[in-house]
């Protein structure tokens, strides 16, 4: 009988990527060579060519100051990229939490007890499924936003989380449900073991392996709806005009944009960065692609890893049977 296969690339490639990302966001910013929220107003000369970034945005490799240019605003981009991963990956992992505990909490509920409490969760499962979660986000922080554009923190949790949790509660209901027909539930419940603690005691530790790549795969959804939002101009912090020459001798607002990096607002005022500094767009969408990317391999891979030691749990059960027979 053959061992089953051991390679997990998509494990290797999604802790490297995600290993590095969290290396950056907790390094970065002291590794950032200006401030991210200062507007370089000094003149930089480049042969015959003169560069004022709050001007004029500096292309990247144009200077060896400025290593990926100058944002719309003036503002170093290599700067604000690397103090933008770790907010970015911080609301991330609150909303990923929360959006996991939901699910236990409503999953477990669902699978074990049954009934009007099962068919009560599995209404709202249903609900928050049939909702596409970017169109009740924006509903919900449009209805409770901030004037001119301030969002804060607790409206983006409430929107992402209030429907993002129903994937893993149908999961969690369904592994509950598998699991409580097991012969050692039966032997709990026949010494007298309350549900509580069977749940606690018996069945969680089950879903345990399953969990981190349940909470990778959230990640990389969260991140797509935040990166989304942004791209909307609903984004997290105090928001303000920015003012630029457009061809005349007075200055014309050009877009919106805040002083704090953060991945998801360095995506807002998209079209105008497009036409004034598209290597910016470029190099953030780059940087969301590959965090998005990094988490849906580390989910995959950490799938797959749980199903390879499943594999081979069974391997060596039926080696050892096959030896004693």
């Amino acid at each position: 009988m053959k061992n089953p296969p051991s390679r997990n690339f998509p494990l290797w490639i999604g802790l490297i990527l995600t290993g590095l990302f969290l290396m950056v966001a907790a390094l970065g910013p002291s590794l950032a060579p200006y401030d991210p929220t200062e507007v370089i107003t000094d003149v930089f000369r480049v042969g015959d060519k003169a560069f004022v970034p709050s001007v004029q945005p500096v292309p990247p490799l144009e200077t060896s100051q400025f290593l990926l240019g100058t944002d719309i605003a003036g503002r170093d981009l290599y700067s604000r990229l690397l103090w933008a991963i770790r907010p970015t990956l911080v609301l991330c992992l609150i909303i990923a939490a929360l959006r996991l505990v939901l699910g236990l909490v409503f999953g477990l509920a669902a699978g074990w007890f049954g009934g009007v409490v099962t068919r009560l969760i599995d209404i709202l499962i249903d609900v928050s499924l049939a909702v596409p979660i970017l169109l009740f986000a924006l509903a919900v922080i449009s209805y409770l936003g901030g004037e001119d554009h301030n969002y804060e923190l607790p409206m983006f949790i409430l929107a992402l989380v209030a429907t993002g949790w129903a994937s893993t509660a149908v999961f969690v209901k369904n592994s509950t449900l598998v699991i409580k027909r097991e012969p050692f539930i039966e032997g709990a419940r026949a010494v007298g073991a309350s549900p509580g603690r069977i749940l606690g005691s018996h069945v969680l530790p089950q879903l345990w392996p399953a969990l981190p790549a349940l909470i990778s795969f959230e990640l990389a959804a969260t991140l797509l709806v935040v990166a989304e939002l942004g791209f909307l101009g609903l984004f997290i912090g105090e928001a303000f005009v920015i003012m630029g020459a457009t061809g005349s001798i007075t200055e014309t607002p050009i877009g919106i944009t805040a002083n704090y990096p953060e991945l998801a607002q360095m995506m807002a005022n998209f079209w105008s960065k497009m036409l004034r500094t598209p290597w910016e767009v470029a190099f953030v969408g780059i940087a969301v692609f590959l965090l998005i990317f990094a988490f849906n391999m580390l989910g995959e891979g950490l799938r797959r890893q749980m199903d390879i030691t499943r594999s081979r749990g069974l391997w060596r059960r039926r080696s050892d049977k096959i030896a004693v027979e």
